[in-house]
């Protein structure tokens, strides 16, 4: 008999990895629609007014609103923790015995099921965390995660300071992540220079003060400090949403402990309540400190500060709807935020000891209580609109933490399909427990994403972090390498598609067709990535070759241009009929690296 292969071939040259934001993807109208079940799971975190977990509720115990109307709960799962968690690390692996003839095998252990299984990720933020806070904090993480950690949990480690990078993969390898977390202790931090670039700021304001007075120029230094804290604030908040992004496709229960000394709501705005102190005279009459002599402008040199101005000229500077808008987009990528302020009780007057007298007002309690507040309010924001914790002013990390684990341990799984399906709009979520006297935590929105938006994300997903899923049985072959234009090189990829996984409709007597789309997206080891490219590929296959075809691949050829180096590279198939997808990740080694890998 002979063998039916249908062949494709397409030439992708991607351009070189960029930061720039792949296109929008759409589908291609009047082909196979298709009509995919969305369901909105939301995990619930119950407790009683003492904070003691709450089990053994049941479905008929939630209800469920989706901007205010209640919708029917269609999925409802109870996960409580089956066992104390030890007090001491998790026991080394036992040896086995040698094997022989007459003792069977031992079976294999359970893969976890990808849905239940959790992605924890550690964000040190470098930016905004002092170095001596830092070690405090990582070395209470990794006594956590070793003690408490529970197997197949997964934890990404990354670190924000003038770049983002990943310091250590998604493991599952806690000694890895140890030595990781130890190695972190050494990078650059950049917490106590904004301390010092607030008092430098105190100090040029009031040397301008004894020379002009409360006067415009007195402020210049004021809002030049408010502005590179807020530039500052913005790379951290940057840095946390593409963190978030590569996780949208990660499946499974996704949560990011976010560690800082605290992110300024309002950067700037002690410094502008003292600049009011001294202009309105409240810092002599009230606060009883004295200012300095003053040397008045001559006339017509300068103009005149107003008081009342600098709460207003303090809010310029806020971050807090990008804040806000954090907290959504983690809301519609399933990521819950636990925010950890590595200062602990020691708080901002400490970062600030050593002060002189000319000083003092930095010292003051309305000054010290409007810092404290900005650097605590983005950090219980993020945590309580997604659902998380807030751990606040606390040196001993162990029973904040412990909660942070009683998440993931023992919770509510609730589900619900929308009459909608993929609008693309942010959708409010509330959750009420019928029994009196227990208190919820859930995330408080999420976004109806499209269904190619979906399979974008789990392509990031594939692309970052290697999550792969490929239930259409593809396998993926590449082949010899050939120098191609501006230094890259050309490198074929053969994806073989087993034609009885698709979905394949009789159009009308004489052909069946299908439609597959395929995505690629490369990245490079320094992360830089290129845009996501798609391509529609029609099938059509003769009547009377159906019965055959089906026991056939179908095989898909493509080459990318890539530059010399190892590379990762994302593959998707999607079954536009079937709306089956698969994600396949490969590293690739190219040029001159693949000839060294092959020992040329």
């Amino acid at each position: 008999m002979k063998k039916l292969v249908l062949a494709s071939s397409l030439l992708l040259a991607l351009p070189a990895p960029s930061s720039s934001a792949p296109p929008s993807l759409t589908a291609a109208p009047g082909f196979g629609e298709t009509v995919e079940v969305n369901v909105v799971n939301v995990d619930v975190y119950v407790t009683d007014k003492q904070g003691k977990r709450a089990t053994g509720l049941k479905k008929e115990d939630f209800e469920v609103l989706e901007d205010g109307k209640p919708v029917q709960i269609t999925n409802f799962e109870a996960f409580e923790r089956t066992a104390p968690t030890p007090a001491d690390a998790m026991p080394p692996p036992v040896t086995p015995p040698a094997a022989s003839s007459s003792s069977p095998s031992p079976a294999p252990a359970a893969a976890p099921d990808p849905e239940n299984q959790l992605s924890l990720v550690i964000f040190l933020d470098n930016l905004h965390l002092r170095p001596e806070h830092r070690t405090r904090a990582t070395e209470q993480i990794r006594s956590f995660l070793a003690r408490g950690a529970r197997p197949g949990d997964r934890v990404l480690l990354v670190a924000n300071g003038m770049d983002v990078r990943t310091l250590l993969p998604f493991t599952e390898d806690r000694a890895a992540l140890d030595a990781a977390l130890r190695k972190a202790e050494s990078l650059p931090a950049f917490g106590a220079q904004r301390d010092q670039d607030r008092r430098t700021a105190y100090s040029t304001m009031m040397n301008l003060y004894k020379l002009w007075g409360c006067s415009e120029e007195m402020i210049r230094p004021v809002a030049a400090y408010a502005e590179q804290g807020k530039a500052d604030a913005l790379r951290t908040v940057g840095a946390l949403k593409l963190t978030v992004n590569s996780l949208a496709g990660v499946p499974g229960r996704k949560a990011l402990l976010y560690v800082s000394d605290g992110l300024s709501i309002s950067p700037g705005e002690e410094l502008f309540e003292a600049a009011y102190s001294v202009c309105s005279g409240k810092a002599q009459t009230v606060l009883g400190i004295p200012l300095p002599p003053l040397e008045r402008p001559s006339s017509g040199e300068g103009s005149v500060y107003n008081p009342s101005q600098a709460a207003l000229d303090a809010q310029q500077y806020s971050v807090a709807n990008q804040i806000s808008d954090l907290a959504a987009h983690a809301n519609a990528n399933r990521v819950t935020f636990y925010t950890l302020q590595a200062s602990g009780l020691q708080g901002t007057a400490s970062a600030d000891a050593g002060f002189d007298s000319t000083e003092r007002l930095l010292q003051t309690h309305d000054i010290q209580m409007i810092q404290t507040t900005n650097l605590r309010g983005s950090l219980t924001a993020l945590a309580a609109d997604t659902g998380g914790r807030a751990m606040l002013d606390a040196n001993d990390l162990a029973p904040e933490l412990a909660g942070m684990r009683d998440d993931f341990e023992t919770y509510y799984s609730l589900g619900y399909t929308p009459a909608h399906q993929g609008d693309g709009r942010m959708h409010k979520v509330e959750m009420k427990v019928k029994r009196p006297g227990l208190r919820v935590r859930y995330r408080q929105s999420y976004r109806d994403k499209p269904a190619l938006e979906k399979v974008f994300d789990r392509t990031l997903a594939a692309l970052y972090h290697g999550a792969e899923d490929n239930p259409l049985e593809i396998t993926v072959e590449t082949g010899e390498q050939a120098p191609a234009a501006g230094g890259q090189y050309s490198v074929p990829f053969h994806l073989r598609i087993p034609l009885f996984k698709l979905a394949i409709l009789n159009q009308n007597d004489n052909l069946y067709k299908g439609k597959l789309r395929v995505m690629v997206a490369i990245r490079d080891e320094a992360g830089g990535t290129s845009p996501m490219r798609q391509v529609e590929v029609p099938l059509s296959i003769p009547r009377k070759q159906v019965l055959n075809a089906m026991g056939q691949y179908y095989v898909y050829n493509l080459t990318l241009n890539m530059k010399p180096g190892l590379q990762h590279v994302a593959v998707t198939v999607r079954d536009d009929i079937g709306t089956t997808t698969s994600y396949l990740s490969r590293t690739v080694a190219v040029g001159s690296t693949a000839a060294a890998a092959s020992g040329h």
